[in-house]
């Protein structure tokens, strides 16, 4: 059995490049929590549209963006819609209020929300894609 030592390095490489836009994504929400006055007037400012709007736009089109990812060979297209989600989810947590999901005193439970969301859309879209 011949390995496609190409294949395998380009899926290593787009691995990679996703873990490093996760990591700006959870360093981005981090400051977030740290200045919420500042990303709550960011974020009600975008547009002039209402606060909950933003994140709500962005999880749609993360979501149908996914959803295209599916129906096509690449698997860019999916990792990209569930990072728009996985953002999303984030933005939300910081509009309702990123201490309203320390659930059960779980401190790093509202940094995992993203996260968890962002790994189970892409085991989806892998499960798919065999």
């Amino acid at each position: 059995m011949v390995r496609d030592t190409r294949q395998e390095k380009s899926r290593l490489w787009s691995w990679l490049l996703l873990g490093i836009v996760l990591v700006l994504i959870v360093v981005g929400a981090n400051f977030a929590v740290a200045n919420p006055e500042l990303a709550e007037e960011g974020v009600e400012v975008f547009l002039g549209l209402p606060p909950w709007a933003f994140p709500t736009i962005v999880a749609a089109l993360g979501i149908a963006i996914f959803w295209f990812g599916l129906k096509i060979e690449s698997d860019w297209p999916e990792a990209i819609g569930a990072l728009m989600v996985a953002g999303a989810t984030a933005a939300g947590e910081v509009l309702v209020g990123w201490n309203t999901f320390e659930i059960g005193g779980l401190v790093a439970l509202p940094y995992a929300l993203p996260v968890i969301v962002f790994i189970v859309m892409l085991m989806i879209g892998l499960a798919k894609s065999r």
